[in-house]
């Protein structure tokens, strides 16, 4: 930087600047006085009156001199002058610059030389220029004010005005208002204000007669007896309207189902539930590992269920749903030997031109694994399909799909049947000649179906399989017959093993060949977007293990499922389908859902999950980091819950786990948690005692159909049986006595 002086220019108006003086010191001690310094200041002091007095001689010699001068001027007159230009006065705003450093104002005076009322630059003779000062501080805060006295608070009271009033004639309202000056919390007559009228409008005159309606449908009441697994003495008295509705007929005289409008329902006693079955007398187990299937028929009020009497072998049976009720439907494999119905596809209901016809796969001893379908009558229970050899592979899958069931067979290909007809599912009759003949040249391309996964839709049926020009990827057919492809990863097959149908789009897990197991988005045309970009965080490399748990699980607009990326166990995690957004929801809590997966209510996930603290308990996640959680310890501390099975049946969440109650250990028996107050419940211990454990649930899985529950359980004299239980016990729906 220079240390040249800087010359500002000097404007017209602005003070010159001078040499600052040196201030001397306020204290007088930074120079010793002395006597002769004190000498000087006095004679200086008289040196100045004397020059005082000279000077005012001086100014009145002047004055009279000046009074001479003008005496002596005569009164003559001078020539008039030329008239002057005017003066003019333009003021500009200054920005702020190097000058003002806080803007200001610029000054122009000159006269106005050509009479035009504008001061214009060549006229201008003076500039002169004003700056802004500076800010001042802030002055200190005042101090708060005096507080003021309370409100009153303001009421309002309507009353009614009775018809006949002077001034509402056919009645209305008033409406008073004011201030509750009293504080009584009541507007007394002292402190209304105003009142407000408001009358009832005029009556019309009377109308015309109207046309006669059309006649109503009659009432019907019926009173029928209640389902004997329920309640075996009691009554239920429906009422409804013979309207029509759902799938009736108007004014029959009977009562159909989407006619009944309300129901009474009273029974003598509480609600029937325990085992239903004792297919070995005595303790011997009439279910077991491979025989294990059962499901409940709303049509025919019937449970449908695989039983061995140690007799006859693993056969079907079928019950009302009480104890002793229990009968063999057919005898498939004759004599000891077991038939095990369902035991690769399990037990499926489809409905044919109003009948309910039950599918499943079993071994007659003849004609190996086959389909098999029942009426759940012994003569309507027949073999299906006739394959050289199993037609049912322990790797075959099958799903309901347009009022049929597909399912896969021994020779890699996807057939459909409606329990009475059977088809390849490309020539299924649904779709039309035209489509068939497109579908027939995919379907020849189709080689294997091992691993294939099954999802489906209102719009239609997502699977994986192996087709020759893409590998093991996706595909949908939709129920039109329309057949689409993805083709995932182009280096080896892509291996989809979770599906979430989303309409004509699908969140999938696959392996893309380079970032190993990722979520996808598939869109309806047959492109994909890659979601995630997992990685394992202990040596770099992709993930193996993606959604094998939980699998994908929406909630909102985020899908919750399980990821493994260390060397230890999978955690919960969330993709965030609006944002983007992939977070680990929780490190804490390992291996979710791998004992029983994942349920969906109240909309919330809950799943089985281990953490350090209190091994394995019931766990829930609503998809945010605080909402993941374990919710329930049904043993406290480090001894787990061992949670078998969840389910969701009439708005509670039914848990089968080892629990304790006042500090016993129940065994394995059947909960009831409450979503909301977060409150456990031991609703039916089926070995009740000290040391006792039914073991429940370690044979097949917990079958809800939204009401009632059926498990296998051990009851300390049965051995493991069937058992059932009713939701619907833990509500009002019944009136007990």
């Amino acid at each position: 930087m220079s240390n040249t002086p800087q010359h500002d220019e000097i404007m017209a108006g602005e003070p010159v600047r001078q040499s600052r003086k040196a201030i001397p010191p306020l204290d007088g001690n930074a120079a010793k006085s002395t006597g002769k310094v004190n000498e000087s200041s006095n004679n200086k002091k008289s040196l100045f009156k004397v020059l005082q007095s000279v000077t005012i001689i001086i100014a009145l010699i002047l004055s009279f001199y000046s009074f001479t001068i003008i005496e002596s001027l005569d009164d003559s007159t001078g020539e008039d002058g030329a008239d002057a230009n005017e003066i003019l006065i333009r003021t500009e705003g200054r920005e702020a610059d190097h000058i003002c450093l806080d803007g200001g104002a610029d000054i122009f005076i000159g006269s106005d030389a050509n009479n035009n009322g504008i001061l214009e630059e060549d006229e201008v003779t003076s500039t002169t220029r004003l700056c802004h000062g500076k800010a001042g501080l802030s002055g200190p805060q005042g101090a708060n004010g005096i507080a003021g006295s309370n409100g009153v608070d303001s009421l309002v009271n309507i009353s009614i005005i009775e018809f006949g009033d002077a001034l509402c004639p056919v009645g209305g309202i008033q409406i008073a208002s004011g201030q509750d000056v009293n504080a009584n919390g009541q507007l007394d007559e002292a402190e209304v204000v105003d009142t407000e009228p408001i009358c009832n409008g005029a009556m019309g005159l009377q109308g015309s007669i109207g046309n006669d309606g059309d006649n109503g449908h009659s009432a019907l009441i019926e009173r029928h007896n209640p389902p004997p697994h329920l309640c075996s003495n009691g009554i239920v008295i429906n009422f409804g309207i013979d309207n029509g509705n759902g799938g009736g007929i108007a004014d029959d005289g009977i009562m159909h189902g989407d006619e009944v409008a309300e129901s009474l329902k009273v029974c003598s006693h509480p609600l029937h539930y325990g085992p239903i079955s004792d297919f070995s007398i005595g303790a011997t187990n009439g279910i077991s590992n491979q025989c294990a299937e059962f499901a409940w028929s709303a049509s025919n009020s019937m449970v449908v269920t695989t039983g061995s009497d140690g007799i006859a072998g693993c056969e079907l049976w079928i019950s009302d749903g009480t104890s002793g009720s229990m009968q063999r439907l057919a005898d498939i494999n004759p004599g000891s030997s077991d038939s095990k119905p369902g035991l690769h596809i399990g037990l499926n209901s489809v409905n044919y031109q109003g009948e309910e016809l039950w599918i499943f796969d079993a071994d007659n001893g003849a004609n190996g694994r086959e389909l098999w379908v029942t009426n759940l009558t012994g003569p309507g229970t027949s073999q299906l399909t006739g394959y050289s050899g199993d037609g049912i592979l322990a790797d075959s899958v099958a799903v309901p799909w347009m009022e049929g069931l597909i399912f896969t067979d021994s020779n890699h290909e996807f057939m459909w049947t409606n329990g009475v007809d059977l088809f390849n599912l490309f020539d299924a009759p649904f779709f039309t000649l035209d489509q068939q003949q497109i579908l027939d040249s995919i379907q020849t391309q189709i080689t294997s179906h091992a691993s294939t996964t099954f999802a489906v839709d209102t719009t239609g049926l997502w699977f994986s399989a192996i087709v020759d020009n893409y590998g093991f990827e996706m595909h949908r057919l939709n129920n039109t017959g329309v057949f689409t492809s993805w083709d995932l990863n182009s280096f080896e097959d892509s291996m989809p093993n979770a599906i979430l149908p989303m309409g004509d789009s699908a969140i999938v897990v696959a392996d893309d060949g380079i970032n190993g197991r990722q979520l996808a988005q598939l869109d309806g045309d047959g492109g994909h977007n890659w979601l995630t970009n997992m990685v394992l965080q202990s040596n770099g490399n992709p993930p193996t293990e993606v959604g094998d748990n939980l699998g994908l699980n929406l909630l909102g607009s985020s899908v919750i499922f399980d990821a493994k990326i260390s060397s230890v166990d999978p955690t919960v995690w969330s993709y965030n389908l609006a944002s983007g957004t992939l977070t680990e929801l929780s490190s804490l809590m390992v291996a979710p859902g791998e004992r029983v997966g994942a349920v969906t209510a109240d909309g919330r996930v809950w799943f089985d999950c281990i953490t350090a603290t209190t091994a394995e308990e019931l766990c829930v996640s609503d998809g945010t980091t605080t909402g993941t959680k374990v919710i329930h310890e049904f043993q406290p501390g480090l001894t787990s819950a061992e949670i078998r099975d969840l389910a969701v049946a009439d708005g509670h969440l039914l848990v089968i786990a080892n629990g304790q109650q006042n500090g016993v250990d129940t065994g394995h028996s059947i909960w009831s948690f409450d979503t909301n107050t977060l409150q456990a419940e031991l609703v039916y211990d089926p070995w009740i005692g000290v040391g006792n454990n039914s073991d429940a649930g370690i044979y097949g899985d917990l079958y809800s159909d939204g009401q009632l529950i059926l498990f296998a359980a051990d009851d300390g004299i049965s051995g493991h049986e069937l058992h059932l239980w009713n939701a619907i016990a833990l509500s009002d729906e019944w009136l007990i006595w």
